[in-house]
């Protein structure tokens, strides 16, 4: 019902907006080109402070139109590309030409992002510093969901965190992925039974992006941004276009293969668009150490969805996305039978409707507005247990089979998020206000015992303003805070920033911030993921006055990208430390009278991390490319936590001090493009629960992938591409993995994935 109130809304006030009779409108055209003069395809367009804009076709042109009279500054950006910027001034019934060569830069640059700030900055001129995963690299990359997206960015470790059904989450700058709030186009959708196996669910055709912000997020987007932040920023139409993709991927044997198709439509006045995606997946088991228990379980993945957008004018804009999401995996071994006569099976099918309706309306080039709904509504049904062990004799009673039947489970999850944002610039001021309204409801029933089953509604009420000063184009002052009133806390919360970005010299920035992120003692996603051991349950649960906990992080570091005569080069130094106040951390309970294995979540006293980023990059050429990064960092708890019976430790678990990227893209021929990467993984102290023992391990890993696309020049009535490549060439991966049904299958670290080799086919109209 919100939706279509908002709909009615938004279209309600489209019909008495701009273009009025009368209006004086103009027209902007031009032609894009690199600096070889050939043509850019897809580059971007747009005014600044307007809801205008547009991208080059196959020949470079654009054109901009129903501008209404005045004076505009322009901005034209190219992945790979330093973006151009110019005042420029529209009258009524002319047309301005206007034709761009654009210089050489990374690929990061000439993206805009929008994370760090909620307001669009180019990626090159944020003032708080933005990490990047754009949709080339993804496609280079082969990266088929947000999960290999993320694998080669320096300080962000994706992890698989159980051998049965494959739960994976984000570690950033070594905090638990409960720290790092999961956003969609800006939004906190990714609820805690959402996030369990999200990483994996969102496919490459969805994502346009991927923005990363690290350090506490609160002032922003509320509860949950601790650590940081990673915004999926859906694919939005831009161009007519068509793309099939398919693609095989091998490990040892097992296949798991993915086909997705995608189009893309805007009319030609750019006043309406559509985006449409679907994607379908499907893995079998895989056994890495011939124990009969997979490591990778069998999985299946439908998705499809779309995002629409409608101007009713030059200065309004409409949209709409809609995702629909179903899979299904199960873990642990007897695939071939039902998940309750298995010794040992983790099993859950996901079906997730998710969407957003957002109006944006520029009054003026001073004043604009957006009023925004989001939801997520999921169902899953799950199955957490098995037989487990046979007797003695070897038997399985039949009150073992009796008791497989009570490990079923299902769980609901409704999250609806609605806000409204004001810009306002004044002077050297761009104000930003805002407010939010979350609510979470929650009913899980996956925990045999009922006593732990959850029926619970969080609900977050925020308001939030920001000052953006700006001293020209060398000084940037960003301040703001954010008051949040949870459900789960007497008290409201006061989350302040500040940032600052100072260009030294040309080439040459200093950035430095302090931010604060707080988390709610809500439920958190590795609760609702409930692990087997042995046919028993694990489980986690918050004690009662459980406090929030609170982050605070300072960061500053110099950053010098320039070309240094025609090669573009970038070097960066950032230092970190986050200080985490009233820490969260999980004590055992001990085991019930029906085997249920009880863990408690109290406060600890506190934690801190802290450390140096360092970041290179080289492109002596349009055809190469080459990135490097390394994270060196310390992180401890104030005092040793008892993470088993006698076994203490002040350290993070599962998170190495030291790890590192290099990544190469190189096209050395108009047919043919190469990857290669590297990401290294030091050792790490890891809990195994099997022993009661926590094991510091002692291998370095070296991740590495080689992959290569040739366009296919026969085939002349479309564009066409084999891809062909192996992920995990050394087959960088665990040795000491758990067998057999006692195993504790969250005992893994190390590389996500083994060795695999992969052939793709795509196609383009």
């Amino acid at each position: 019902m919100r939706y279509f109130l908002l709909v009615i809304l938004a279209i309600t006030i489209s019909l008495s907006a701009n273009n009025k009779p009368g209006t004086k409108l103009g027209t902007i055209t031009g032609l894009v080109l690199d600096p070889s003069n050939s043509a850019l395809y897809g580059a971007n367009i747009i005014l600044e402070g307007q809801n205008i804009g547009a991208a080059t076709n196959e020949n470079g042109e654009f054109a901009l139109k129903n501008i209404p009279e005045g004076k505009y500054r322009i901005v034209v950006s190219m992945i790979g590309f330093k973006a151009f910027t110019d005042e420029i001034e529209v009258k009524a019934n002319t047309t301005v030409d206007l034709d761009v060569s654009l210089d050489l830069g990374f690929y990061e640059t000439g993206t805009v992002v929008v994370t760090g700030t909620v307001n669009p900055y180019l990626y090159e001129e944020s003032p708080v510093k933005t990490e990047l995963v754009s949709k080339k690299v993804m496609q280079q990359s082969r990266a088929i969901n947000l999960a290999e997206a993320l694998q080669f960015q320096p300080g962000v470790r994706v992890e698989n965190n159980c051998q049965n059904c494959n739960f994976t989450q984000i570690r950033l700058l070594g905090f638990e992925g409960k720290y790092s709030q999961i956003l969609v186009d800006g939004d906190p959708v990714v609820s805690s039974l959402a996030g369990v196996y999200a990483l994996e669910q969102f496919p490459e055709e969805m994502i346009g992006q991927i923005e990363i912000v690290k350090g506490g997020g609160s002032a922003l987007y509320g509860s949950g941004a601790i650590a940081g932040s990673v915004n999926l920023i859906t694919a939005q139409p831009s161009m007519n276009r068509y793309r099939a993709d398919y693609q095989n991927t091998i490990t040892e044997g097992i296949a798991d293969n993915k086909l997705g198709v995608v189009a893309e439509m805007v009319n030609d006045e750019g006043t309406s668009g559509i985006f449409l995606f679907g994607s379908v997946r499907n893995r079998n088991p895989y056994d890495k150490n011939g124990d009969g228990y997979s490591e990778l379980g069998k999985l299946s993945n439908e998705s499809v969805g779309l995002n629409w957008f409608y101007k009713p004018s030059g200065n309004n804009k409409l949209k709409v996305s809609v995702q629909r999401i179903h899979e299904e995996r199960r873990g642990g071994n007897d695939f071939d039978l039902e998940v309750h006569e298995a010794d040992v099976a983790e099993a859950v099918e996901h079906q997730r409707w998710g969407g957003k309706v957002k109006w944006e309306h520029f009054l003026s080039t001073k004043l604009n507005y957006n009023i925004y709904s989001s939801v997520s509504l999921l169902h899953r049904d799950s199955y957490y247990g098995g037989l487990g062990d046979a007797d003695e004799d070897g038997v399985i009673t039949d009150f073992d089979r009796v008791e497989a039947l009570n490990f079923y489970g299902n769980s609901e999850n409704e999250t609806y998020i609605s806000g409204a944002r004001v810009n306002y610039t004044y002077g050297l001021n761009k104000f930003t206000a805002g407010v939010e309204y979350s609510s979470d409801h929650l009913k899980d029933d996956s925990v045999k015992d009922e006593k732990y089953h959850i029926n619970q509604t969080y609900t977050n009420f925020g308001v939030y303003l920001q000052d953006d000063l700006m001293f020209g184009y060398h000084l940037n002052l960003i301040a703001g805070l954010r008051m949040d009133k949870h459900s789960e806390l007497e008290d409201m919360v006061l989350s302040p920033r500040l940032n600052i970005k100072y260009e030294i010299i040309e080439g040459l920035d200093f950035r430095a911030g302090f931010s604060t992120g707080f988390k709610a003692p809500q439920t958190f996603d590795e609760d609702l993921h409930i692990e087997s051991l042995g046919g028993d349950q694990r489980v986690v649960r918050n004690i009662d006055g459980l406090k929030e906990e609170k982050s605070y992080s300072f960061s500053g570091g110099f950053e010098f990208q320039q070309n240094i005569g025609e090669v573009p080069v970038l070097f960066g130094a950032t230092g970190f430390y986050t200080r985490l106040e009233d820490a969260y951390s999980e004590v055992e309970a001990g085991t019930t009278s029906d085997n249920l294995v009880l863990w408690h979540r109290v406060n600890s006293d506190g934690a801190k991390l802290y450390g140096v980023e360092l970041d290179f990059g080289v492109r002596p050429s349009q055809q190469l490319e080459v990135r490097a990064g390394v994270t060196i960092k310390e992180n401890s708890y104030d005092s040793e936590q008892e993470i088993f019976d006698g076994e203490f430790s002040d350290k993070f678990q599962r998170t190495p001090d030291l790890s590192g990227i290099v990544r190469v893209m190189y096209d050395p021929l108009e047919t043919l493009s190469l990857i290669g990467a590297v990401k290294y993984t030091g050792t790490m102290e890891v809990p195994n629960e099997a022993t009661g023992k926590i094991v510091e391990t002692d291998k370095h890993f070296f991740d590495a992938d080689l992959g290569a696309a040739i366009k296919l020049p026969f085939i002349t009535s479309f564009k066409a591409s084999l891809s062909i490549g192996v992920k995990n060439l050394f087959d960088s991966y665990q040795e000491d993995l758990q067998s057999g049904a006692d195993r504790d299958p969250a005992y893994l670290y190390g590389p996500q994935l083994p060795r695999r080799f992969y052939v793709g086919f795509d196609t383009e109209l």
